[in-house]
């Protein structure tokens, strides 16, 4: 079984929840009584479970599950309901506000799912809005979502994002996040282009504003990349997110294309995984023909480490020169499209080039190895008590 620390494949337990959240009958109940069995549901239920809780009490009362908990779930699944619509009218002033200015819109992830997919504004909390917009548009829409109070997170992290990476966050004065998004996905940045997801995107609404949302085959694509990596908070909801779509529109998900997006971002190591994974685990079917085209895909050693890193480092900030220097590494192979040894390599020369512009480089590697000694001393003497403050201000 997976274990979950950080995992975005759920522990034994995590399992459990989501099964009694997605099946059905027998199979429903026996996830349902052993997941009740192993849980103190005042003490042990961290977020990327609670975030499962309404969609499990949606799954319970559609079954006419009666139990003394149903009404503390009812209550967490109306609260959801709640959030939601806050930051679904939120989405919609801004979605609003970039239609006026004729800057084109696709909705990802939450929001987009929760419309589209699950037909529920309570099954899904969420915390942020994911906007997509073309590349060619970033500079306008920044400049106007600022005109308008929203703060830029990381501002000085921007050029790099716009020449390698492929979003940043805003946030209103309530403290509401906005990610804006010029590719759905970070791997295989130099191979997309706006065409790539555009071209089947499907008309929605929210909040009553006109907008754009990812294809059920694209969105099923991109549910599964983004899920597969690493988080502090287990991000086990790609699997009731996968699960739902697949089971609700197995007729609109093009698994031809599926395979295509696949090679073409080179990530077919995390879509062969994940559906072998729900498969298995989550009885959801998948064409034998697709795993058994996806499973007979050589990766490339630059397939196999990033999505290694993916899985064990992910999003989080890197703290030794090791970490720094591998996140470096697999942050290029995930973005270039140079194949050969000495193209790659050459390339990533020149990407560290322009990720310590205007830095000392003899510093650099001073400021690391005192790090390393002082780490190695502090622990020594104190245990690991002043790690944590280490890793904050490596971090900035």
């Amino acid at each position: 079984m997976y274990p979950n620390n950080g995992s975005p494949f759920p522990s034994e337990m995590q399992e459990q929840l989501l099964k009694a959240a997605l099946l059905t009958g027998d199979e429903m109940l026996g996830a349902w009584k052993k997941w009740k069995a192993s849980v103190d549901f005042e003490r042990d239920i961290e977020y990327a479970s609670f975030r499962m809780l309404p969609l499990l009490y949606y799954n319970l009362s559609r079954q006419h599950i009666n139990d003394r908990l149903m009404p503390r779930l009812k209550g967490i699944y109306r609260q959801a309901w709640s959030k939601n619509h806050l930051l679904f009218y939120k989405t919609a002033k801004v979605i609003s506000l970039l239609n006026d200015a004729g800057i084109p819109t696709i909705l990802l992830k939450g929001i987009a799912l929760t419309v589209l997919v699950y037909k529920n504004y309570a099954v899904r909390p969420m915390a942020d809005m994911d906007i997509l917009i073309p590349k060619a548009f970033a500079g306008k829409t920044i400049s106007l979502l600022k005109s308008k109070g929203w703060k830029m997170e990381f501002e000085h992290y921007l050029e790099y994002n716009l020449k390698y990476g492929r979003s940043i966050t805003f946030r209103d004065r309530e403290k509401t996040e906005l990610d804006l998004h010029w590719h759905p996905i970070f791997e295989a940045h130099d191979l997309i282009t706006d065409d790539d997801f555009r071209s089947r995107a499907i008309e929605m609404e929210v909040a009553g504003v006109k907008t754009l949302s990812l294809g059920m085959t694209d969105m099923l694509f991109h549910t599964i990349v983004h899920g597969l990596r690493y988080n502090p908070e287990p991000p086990i909801r790609w699997v009731a997110d996968a699960t739902v779509l697949i089971q609700k529109f197995p007729q609109q998900i093009d698994w031809d294309r599926i395979i295509h997006h696949a090679k073409k971002f080179r990530v077919f190591l995390q879509i062969n995984t994940a559906l072998n994974y729900l498969n298995k685990n989550f009885q959801v079917e998948i064409p034998e023909s697709v795993l058994r085209e996806l499973g007979s895909i050589q990766p490339a050693f630059a397939d196999r480490l990033v999505f290694k890193h993916a899985r064990k480092y992910g999003d989080r900030i890197p703290v030794t020169l090791y970490e720094k220097l591998y996140t470096l590494y697999a942050g290029y192979l995930r973005q270039t499209s140079k194949t050969g040894f000495w193209d790659q390599h050459a390339g990533f020369v020149r990407y560290l080039r322009f990720r310590t512009k205007g830095k000392p480089h003899f510093k650099i590697l001073m400021y690391h190895l005192s790090l390393l000694f002082k780490n190695h001393t502090s622990e020594r003497k104190k245990g690991n008590e002043n790690t944590v403050n280490e890793i904050a201000d490596a971090g900035k």
